[in-house]
């Protein structure tokens, strides 16, 4: 039943009044009002429920909106969180790296003040200078570890261009802090700050002893193969003159000063070998043989036991045996099938020392009579064996062959200097 149907019902006519139209047309204006005034309740009823709706459905958007807007608040936060920590992370391990890098560099790095104090210093450069707990670096002044005056005037320089914004450089010995001198490479640059001023100096020293130590060494061989190529250009040039002057024609001197030449060279190979401290007796020996006919019982006869020459006999020997063997080709027992060279050597004990003992002699060859004038190989044996050496050598020609001997004192025939 409706609002206005109750209204109706809850004021029903009298029964005992009579019927009329005055009354019933009063009565239904009367019922017709009041079901004005409730349709009229009842709309405004309905505009507040609708109005009340419309309130909650907004109000109702306005949480939905804000729990949207706190929901993705909270995730955006879960968000930069998670990137944050994952952020944190990878410094975290950057800076473990970083400092086991520093660690692991074999470099003293150290970070100085403007002045050249020590302000920070990596944790491998204890063990680089070999610092011990007790030793206090942090603080101390770094010019202070270049012990030479020059050193320290580099340091100072090198210094003072950081301080100017480029980079110095310098190499400098210093001892680490137990005393082992060690050579440093060090390089200084600027660390500048916000406003591009330097603030700080980047000192980074590497141990470079070893390469310094191998410097120096390439100097002296430097030095000694210098030494050395004088000496035999020196050489070259005596027999050279050596040649010319007793050749009674070009052709024959340019034959001579080959063959000659070709024995050095020889002996050089030798003393390569020994790397030029000391060539084989018996390798010279046997090199002599090889130029003029090969070694063996057919034509040479080598016997002796093994002994190191120095450089300067075993070139000075070569020549000798060369021009022995040269001669005996020519006119010796080399000069025909049935000719023999024997060539031995022995240790002896001569005045309180072991003395060189060699013997070259001809069998099976031509008659040999002794020449009318000085060759190459007898003053060879003057000047190069007896003078150096400071022993006696005698070159005879008996008529059975050419005899050449040679004693020396060991000790000078092992002579290493060139």
């Amino acid at each position: 039943m409706t609002r206005i149907e109750a209204l109706l019902h809850s004021h029903p006519p009298p029964a005992d009044a009579a019927p009329s139209v005055a009354s019933a047309a009063e009565a239904a204006a009367e019922r017709l009002a009041r079901a004005e005034a409730v349709a009229a309740e009842a709309r405004a009823a309905a505009a507040l429920a609708q109005m009340r709706a419309e309130i909650a459905c907004a109000e109702a958007a306005r949480l939905r909106a804000a729990a949207n807007d706190q929901g993705r608040a909270l995730a955006e936060g879960e968000i930069r969180l998670a990137s944050m920590q994952e952020l944190n992370g990878r410094l975290r391990a950057s800076e473990a790296f970083t400092s086991r890098l520093l660690a692991a560099s074999r470099d003293c790095i150290e970070v100085l003040s403007l002045d050249g104090t020590v302000l920070w210093l990596s944790a491998g450069s204890a063990a680089v200078l070999e610092a011990g707990p007790d030793d206090r670096i942090l603080g101390s002044d770094w010019r202070a570890v270049w012990p030479e005056p020059a050193d320290r005037v580099a340091a100072e320089l090198a210094l003072a261009a950081a301080r100017a914004g480029r980079t110095g450089r310098f190499r400098a010995a210093s001892p680490t802090l137990r005393g082992a001198l060690r050579w440093w490479d060090v390089v200084l640059t600027p660390i500048q700050g916000d406003a591009g001023v330097v603030e700080r100096v980047l000192a980074v020293a590497r141990d470079v002893t070893d390469a310094h130590h191998a410097e120096e060494q390439q100097a002296l061989l430097m030095q000694e193969l210098a030494h050395r190529v004088k000496n035999i250009l020196t050489m070259v040039q005596a027999v050279a003159t050596q040649t010319l002057r007793g050749a009674t024609s070009l052709e024959e001197a340019a034959t001579a000063f080959g063959g000659r030449l070709i024995a050095l060279s020889h002996a050089h190979d030798i003393l390569i070998q020994g790397s030029w401290a000391a060539a084989d007796l018996q390798n010279v020996v046997e090199g002599a043989a090889d130029l003029h006919g090969g070694r063996g019982p057919d034509r040479f006869l080598i016997d002796g036991p093994a002994v190191r020459l120095g450089p300067r006999s075993a070139l000075a020997l070569s020549l000798i045996l060369h021009e022995l063997a040269t001669n005996a080709a020519k006119y010796g027992a080399l000069s025909r099938v049935e000719g023999r060279v024997s060539v031995a050597w022995r240790i002896v004990a001569e005045a309180s020392e072991p003395w060189l003992s060699l013997r070259w002699q001809e069998t099976g060859g031509p008659p040999v009579a002794a020449p009318t004038r000085s060759g190459f190989g007898s003053r060879l044996i003057e000047r190069a064996l007896v003078h150096s050496l400071g022993g006696r050598a005698s070159l005879t020609y008996p008529p059975t062959g050419v005899v050449f001997s040679l004693s020396a004192p060991l000790r000078a025939v092992q002579e290493t200097s060139a």
